[in-house]
């Protein structure tokens, strides 16, 4: 029985991470082209910034959602990149 305990609780371990939500971020770079990518905010590559949400949307659809609101805001975004 304690064998069964253990194996389950590093199943569920190792598995836990697999589950964990997808994060989605608009972006802008150091020129002003703006876009969604998907990862953790760490992931975020150097020279680019989050807007709106700067802990991450839960979907892509979120995301597209604010982008959509600030894309044709010269002064946040000069273009999108899709």
């Amino acid at each position: 029985m304690k064998q069964f305990v253990v194996a389950s609780v590093l199943i569920l371990g190792l598995a836990s991470p697999a589950f964990a939500a997808a994060k989605f971020f608009v972006t802008v770079d150091t020129v002003g082209n703006c876009s969604v990518v998907e990862g953790g905010a760490a992931g975020l590559s150097a020279g680019k910034t989050a807007l709106g949400e700067t802990g991450g949307y839960a979907s892509m659809a979120d995301a597209d959602k604010y982008l959509a609101e600030i894309r044709k805001d010269t002064s946040k975004c000069k273009r999108v990149i899709e």
